[in-house]
């Protein structure tokens, strides 16, 4: 898989934060992210429950090709494909061989309540980490595993450019998702409108009612492959933010999280990440791109 070569480890794990929510963290921690998660799981909930019900439940996306769709019963995507490896990895971290994995499907809208009710023990959805989910919404978030950014959707015919060009003109994100957030920094003079979900902004572009939708730049390709008149559609300008992905669960777990970080960073040592990466993003894929980072594990 072609990529440019950009340092990711974890001690830039602040620095991701601070490009991606304006937030002033410190950039480096003497703390190794990576403790024993094994260790500590008896004293924390939602750690000793999954291996006490041998059971974790997992909040991901039905409607965002190519992180998280479904076909009939089988959910099938990035985000699935990382969520069913790292709770392959967990069965070791965590000493519960044979873990079953139950799917929850959740929305931008609704996946943090279905967090802090206890729903599901965690979400891996194409989620940012950001500030204020972390410390006004009360979740805490892994180390990344995946990176992209916001760009816009708009009809072939149209004039927008980039997001330079939005001022005055009506723009669609999706409720729950960071898209408003950044769209009102970028283009605050641009006519904005919420929706509930994906299918229901996509529906809006296609009947006129807005002229550009904004997400994650792969959300938006996914839109184009599934489109049935995808030449219609194009996407306009590069991405225009730097989105971080982690796992989100819920705050004051720090057992779990780092039995999280852990399998992550495994997924990366053992060669997963990689092949995963390169089944829904390399050359020969669907959703051929160049991702523009590449990660490597934190130091030992």
């Amino acid at each position: 898989m072609t990529t440019a070569r950009l340092l990711f480890t974890l001690v830039l794990v602040a620095a991701l934060f601070l490009t991606a929510c304006g937030d002033n963290r410190p950039t480096s921690t003497t703390v190794d992210p990576i403790a024993s998660a094994a260790a500590s799981a008896a004293v924390d909930d939602v750690a000793a429950a999954v291996v006490a019900a041998k059971r974790v439940r997992i909040g991901v996306k039905a409607d965002t090709p190519p992180f998280g769709s479904k076909a009939g019963a089988t959910y099938l995507g990035f985000d699935i494909d990382i969520a069913q490896a790292v709770a392959k990895q967990l069965e070791t971290i965590l000493k519960v061989p044979g873990l079953e994995v139950e799917f929850v499907t959740v929305t931008s809208r609704d996946r943090d309540d279905k967090l802090l009710a206890g729903e599901i023990d965690m979400v891996v959805a194409s989620m940012t980490i950001t500030r204020f989910r972390d410390r006004e919404q009360h979740l805490d978030f892994t180390i990344p595993y995946f990176q992209d950014g916001q760009s816009l959707l708009v009809t072939k015919e149209s004039p927008i450019a980039t997001y330079l060009d939005l001022a005055g003109r009506p723009v669609g994100f999706v409720r729950g998702s960071t898209s408003g957030y950044y769209l009102a920094q970028v283009a605050p003079d641009c006519k904005a409108t919420k929706y509930e979900d994906f299918s229901a902004l996509f529906a809006a572009l296609d009947a006129g009612e807005i002229e550009a939708a904004t997400s994650d730049q792969l959300i938006l390709m996914g839109r184009l492959r599934a489109a049935k008149n995808p030449d219609a559609y194009r996407i306009a300008g590069e991405r225009f933010t730097t989105e971080p992905y982690g796992i989100a669960v819920r705050e004051n777990q720090s057992a779990w999280r780092d039995a999280l970080n852990e399998a992550i960073q495994q997924l990366w040592e053992n060669g997963r990440w990689a092949i995963i990466a390169d089944t829904w993003f390399g050359p020969t894929s669907t959703y051929p791109t160049t991702l523009g980072f590449a990660i490597t594990p934190y130091p030992k």
